[in-house]
């Protein structure tokens, strides 16, 4: 399965400065503060960029979001890249909800065969 990744390029006062808009359309973001828009981000950038000093790149898995333009689960990959001399933060979002949407079932059919185990399944309709 092909992943689709969108590539967003954001100042250290998180105004976005580039996308790839692979996933979503960012033109009416484009030089604004992002983080009103992204609860998620919002509530990490400040750490963020401390963390980024000393590691090369911050990975967050599994990301749901509820957004009407961005539905569905997403792995988020933080770097800090250099562009005209400039320190960016890099935010990769990969489109994962397929493969978290296949792990959910399988976890759930899991759960209930552990769960109704060794139980008389006549039992279950009283």
């Amino acid at each position: 399965m092909t992943q689709i990744k969108q590539t967003l390029l954001l100042n250290s006062s998180a105004i976005l400065l580039h996308s790839c808009d692979s996933l979503f359309v960012t033109h009416q973001l484009q030089s604004q503060n992002i983080r009103p828009y992204f609860p998620f981000l919002e509530s990490i950038f400040e750490e963020l960029l401390q963390r980024l000093k000393e590691e090369p790149y911050i990975i967050f898995e599994g990301i749901e979001t509820k957004h009407n333009f961005l539905p569905g689960y997403y792995d988020y990959v933080f770097s800090f890249v250099s562009s005209g001399g400039k320190k960016l933060v890099q935010w990769q979002i990969m489109d994962e909800t397929a493969a978290y949407n296949e792990k959910k079932i399988q976890q759930q059919s899991s759960h209930e065969k552990s769960a109704f185990s060794g139980r008389d399944s006549s039992n279950l309709s009283r």
